[in-house]
């Protein structure tokens, strides 16, 4: 029996969410989730079509499929391109357009905000996908000045608009929708910069709503400010959509206090690591990615690791070592998901990407669980400070140690929060963590988190019979064999308020 695969994976989709074919070939290859970039979405049907074909998985393989949201924020993206990739080398004359109607190349770039043009001033520097690839303006001409030069059929549409003449500085690959920004090499003027842009839009809002309406499961911030954008978003949902989970994606460098305060009060965190890899030093980005991770196993908070996953295998079959060494240093962090970007998206072999990371992480996961059966001081480095609820708490930590002790093949817990569950994944517990819940969304956003399976159920009137259903079901799913032991902590509701873990003990199939 083949052990179940620990850290989740996340995999991003657009326009080829209507193929259910590929998403089933991902899931079957590893994929625990799939999310949704708006600035990459031209149809908010897609939204729907996505949440039909979630339901459908989850009636074929059984399990739940959580849904998230990133909202489009204020980034701006290059256009469509003709082809999946092109190269544009130092030294080439590009020439970029707001008419997002036309689809570019190597020379001829649509942008999609036409405001962000008109600020545009001579030797301006623009850097496209992070500074793969830097600009300088050079000039600014109306179309019909420039129109033979840029070479593409049927352009007579463009007669009287502005084309904005860029020089190529930094060779790089160009793909589709790929964010833009101004390259602004003074740090100081960075940060005020990124400060002045709005972390929610009036669209992010009616895109917020309508994620709701199609039963998403999280929603996720482009870029945070302050915490008072995550206390806005929750105010808005608290009334007919209490279980939807707010997500921070952190996209640059923030002080201590205020990270811990952005992450407190969200419900999860993704690291966008070449956001932030734009304002600050490579070495950098990876001791801020280690801060961040470290905060939310102290606030017991999901934590994903975003972008330059695989990034190798969206043109080539095979992962390269520099990749693969990545994913090990990552997971050997424990964080709670790795989640696919372009790489799904837009790459040529998502199918075969999910399949080679889940292999990866299978690999570095079975290693490391050895050691700490080997070596239990080793487990010491995942010990949280705990606040609160301290019958939970106690009985939290004494079910990982006896599931150590006992080797047990699986921790089964009633549940109607994710706290709790939460807490039993960041003391790293050795064998797969069975949440039982009688909340569909709930059941669903569980699955978000490392080493957590989860089960639905139809209200927790009789205890003793829901954890035998559920015994059952592990054991058609081979996840469960007899003679096996398992641990089930089980709880309350008290004086008819809220539901409270109080009570472990151990059960042989």
């Amino acid at each position: 029996m083949q052990e179940p695969k620990r850290t989740r994976i996340i995999c991003s989709v657009s326009e080829n969410c209507s193929n259910y074919d590929l998403l089933r070939s991902m899931v079957e290859a590893g994929c625990n989730g799939f999310t949704i970039n708006m600035a990459y979405i031209k149809n908010k049907e897609s939204l729907q079509i996505l949440n039909q074909n979630r339901c459908q998985l989850e009636a074929e393989f059984k399990t739940k499929i959580p849904l998230n949201l990133i909202l489009r924020g204020q980034v701006i993206r290059v256009g469509q391109l003709q082809d999946p990739e092109t190269l544009i080398e130092e030294g080439n004359i590009v020439y970029l357009t707001s008419d997002q109607h036309k689809v570019g190349n190597n020379q001829f770039i649509p942008i999609d905000s036409n405001e962000f043009l008109e600020k545009l001033n001579i030797n301006d520097k623009l850097a496209i996908d992070y500074g793969h690839i830097i600009l300088e303006m050079i000039d600014i001409q109306m179309f019909d000045q420039v129109y033979e030069k840029i070479g593409i059929d049927q352009m007579c549409l463009l007669s009287g608009v502005k084309i904005y003449i860029c020089r190529c500085c930094k060779t790089g690959t160009l793909k589709s929708f790929k964010p833009i920004s101004l390259f602004i090499e003074n740090k100081a003027q960075k940060e005020v910069e990124q400060q002045e842009q709005l972390s929610l839009t009036e669209q992010d809002i009616l895109d917020i709503d309508f994620a709701c309406e199609c039963s998403f499961d999280s929603i996720t911030f482009s870029k945070v400010n302050t915490a008072l954008d995550i206390i806005k978003v929750k105010e808005r949902l608290e009334k007919n959509y209490p279980h939807m989970q707010i997500f921070a994606r952190i996209a640059e460098k923030l002080k201590e206090e205020q990270l811990e305060e952005i992450i407190n009060l969200s419900d999860g965190c993704i690291i966008a690591r070449s956001h932030i890899s734009m304002t600050q030093p490579v070495e950098d980005v990876v001791k801020y990615q280690t801060q961040i991770i470290s905060i939310c196993r102290q606030l017991f908070k999901p934590v994903f690791v975003s972008t330059y996953i695989l990034e190798s295998m969206s043109v080539q079959l095979k992962p390269s070592f520099a990749d693969m060494g990545d994913i090990s240093n990552i997971v050997k962090q424990y964080i709670d998901g790795i989640l696919l970007s372009g790489e799904t998206s837009f790459g040529k072999f998502p199918v075969l990407i999910v399949q080679t990371l889940n292999n990866i992480c299978r690999k570095i996961e079975k290693k490391l669980l050895q050691e700490h059966f080997d070596l239990p001081q080793q487990r010491d480095q995942y010990q949280v400070n705990f606040t609160g609820q301290p019958i939970a708490t106690v009985i939290a930590k004494s079910c990982v140690e006896m599931a150590y002790i006992l080797q047990a093949k699986a921790i089964l817990m009633l549940t109607r929060r994710i706290q709790t569950t939460l807490k039993l994944s960041k003391l790293r517990a050795s064998c797969k963590i069975i949440s039982i819940s009688d909340n569909q969304q709930i059941c669903r956003c569980l699955n978000y988190i490392n080493n957590v399976q989860s089960e639905l159920v139809n209200g927790f009137a009789n205890q003793e019979e829901i954890i035998q259903e559920c015994i059952s079901r592990l054991i058609e799913k081979n996840l469960l064999q007899p003679k096996d032991q398992i641990v089930v902590i089980t709880g309350m509701v008290v004086q008819n308020k809220d539901w409270h873990i109080n009570q472990m003990k151990v059960l042989e199939i």
